[in-house]
């Protein structure tokens, strides 16, 4: 495949303010609700085996030219809720994209397989004994060479990565550098913002617009409200173009299709399907929410670090990657102030201002943990005029396995070098040397369930519409089909039935590609014309 830039005007993206009626009725052969990791591949996909395809996103379209590399402006134009999407007790974080791309525009790249060990595991307890290793391998092979995956080169490894690993040779740690989906990266290390030189290989500027290509037609601004079914079958969606800028309703509009594709994410996804009715068979829609919660820990060095300069993501520790330690892993990545102001990291008045003094002197390492799915999300309200709730919270384990995550962390910096170590307390906590970081770990306390301990963030939520064998079970079958509604499938992180305990990305791309071939496969049973 031969590179190619794109145009500076992007992708012919029809939006709010491009329409002039009050009613727009469209026709295709297959409709997709989400431009991400798994509508983008779907698109792609189905129009190159000859299938008309429209694809509809409730975010805006931002072309790569128009990015600023600013984090106030991309969380408030480009991620759900400007970057402010919690749980009901506020103690989480759930950042998604929201725009043309999806989240693959905002990711910080890291790129990984789901392993064998939970393949395993799905086909032992929901009976996805398709979803083998050799099945998925080509898929995988497929994706990571049209994302440019690749294991990071020394110079993408920064200086504040380098501590760490220095730390973790020290403690004697199992460390690597991570993977990411980026070709000839410019080291600018705001991949959270979005990437204007188009080194990120997003859905945006790869799947979509060879999609395009193949003819198929993106629509942002478009707000799906309905499934439609008809007779037991899918039979298109309905929903709003509404102007993200004024937030009024341009235009209703109707999508008639012979299947649809649901891809708008693992918190999105079920609310549709729940406001369009579907869901009682299992009561399983909404539920086993995963979000693999995550902390940042802070080293503070006596030499500057500038953390924020090079690559985002360089290493990642997996001395812990194993059942006995919940499958914990520290990844390296100093966020962007204006989200760990959103993160409430920065604390207030002094507090605030002796942090950012100190902001060019840290390191951070971010501990992710696996949770057991116990969180959910429901619509609750009228369809138009109601609001989405996500229930979610830490179990005393999960609370137990994250203090020791910030234990290690500390360990790891104060092995490198660190004068001080800052933990993710509400209640502000720092430790001054190894000696009394335990003790300082002990004062965060779980509290009444957990709430309000420590600030926490979740990069990957998945496992609300669940795959499996049994309809009563789970939402969707072992091809991704619902088992409610012949023709409708689901193609994002919403459909694991447990937890990865990796960046899921690859894998729902990888998915999508395999729920499409299938669909491929079995055109005869899906369309008729």
């Amino acid at each position: 495949m031969i590179y190619k830039e794109m145009p500076r005007e992007g992708l012919p993206v029809t939006l709010a303010t491009d329409i002039t009626t009050k009613q727009v009725s469209l026709k295709a052969d297959v409709v997709i609700v989400g431009s991400g990791a798994g509508g983008a591949v779907a698109a792609y996909e189905l129009a190159k085996s000859g299938r008309s395809v429209i694809v509809l996103e409730a975010g805006r379209y931002v072309p790569s030219a128009d990015f600023k590399e600013d984090m106030t402006d991309s969380m408030a134009r480009m991620y759900q809720d400007a970057g402010l999407q919690t749980n009901s007790t506020g103690d989480l974080i759930l950042l998604q994209g929201s725009m043309v791309g999806g989240s693959t525009v905002v990711s910080a790249t890291s790129s990984a397989r789901l392993p064998d060990a939970v393949l395993k595991l799905w086909a032992k307890d929901h009976g996805l004994e398709n979803l083998t290793p050799e099945q998925l391998k080509p898929h995988f092979d497929k994706i990571e060479k049209n994302l440019g995956v690749h294991v990071n080169e020394p110079h993408e490894i920064n200086d504040s990565a380098n501590l760490v690993v220095q730390g973790c040779e020290s403690m004697g740690w199992s460390w690597k550098p991570l993977s990411r989906n980026v070709k000839q990266c410019a080291l600018t290390g705001l991949c959270l913002a979005g990437c204007p030189s188009d080194r990120k290989l997003s859905m945006l500027v790869t799947y979509l617009p060879w999609a395009v290509a193949e003819g198929a037609e993106v629509y942002g601004d478009a707000h799906v409200d309905f499934v439609n079914g008809r007779n037991g079958r899918a039979a298109g969606v309905e929903g709003r173009f509404i102007d993200p800028d004024t937030k009024q309703v341009v235009a209703n509009f109707a999508v008639e299709s012979q299947i649809v594709i649901v891809a708008a994410g693992p918190i999105q996804s079920p609310l549709l399907l729940q406001k369009s009715g579907l869901g009682r068979q299992s009561n399983m829609l909404g539920r086993n929410l995963s979000v693999r919660p995550g902390v940042s820990v802070f080293g503070k060095f006596p030499e500057p670090v500038y953390g924020w300069r090079g690559a985002l993501t360089g290493v990642y520790v997996n001395e812990f990657h194993n059942a006995k330690n919940s499958y914990m892993t520290m990844e390296t990545g100093l966020a962007a102030p204006v989200q760990l102001i959103s993160q409430g990291e920065l604390g207030e008045g002094d507090d605030h201002i002796r942090f950012m003094k100190e902001y060019k002197y840290f390191s951070a390492l971010n501990v992710f943990i696996q949770d057991h799915g116990q969180g959910y999300v429901q619509w609750i309200g009228d369809p138009y005029t109601g609001d989405k709730r996500i229930e979610w919270n830490l179990s005393r384990d999960e609370f137990d396995a994250m203090r020791a995550g910030l234990r290690r962390a500390g360990r790891i910096m104060f092995a490198a070098g660190a004068e001080k170590v800052y933990l993710p307390s509400y209640d502000r906590t720092a430790a001054t040397s190894v000696f009394n970081l335990d003790k300082a770990v002990d004062k965060i306390d779980y509290g009444s369930l957990g709430l309000y301990t420590m600030r926490m963030i979740a990069y990957n939520p998945q496992g609300t519409c669940r795959m499996g064998k049994d309809p009563f079970n789970s939402v969707v079958n072992p091809y991704g089909e619902a088992h409610e509604m012949k023709g409708l499938f689901v193609a994002d992180a919403s459909l694991f039935p447990s937890e990865l305990t990796v960046n899921p990305q690859i894998t729902v791309s990888a998915l999508a590609s395999y729920i499409v071939d299938n669909i491929v496969l079995r055109q005869s049973s899906y369309f008729w014309t």
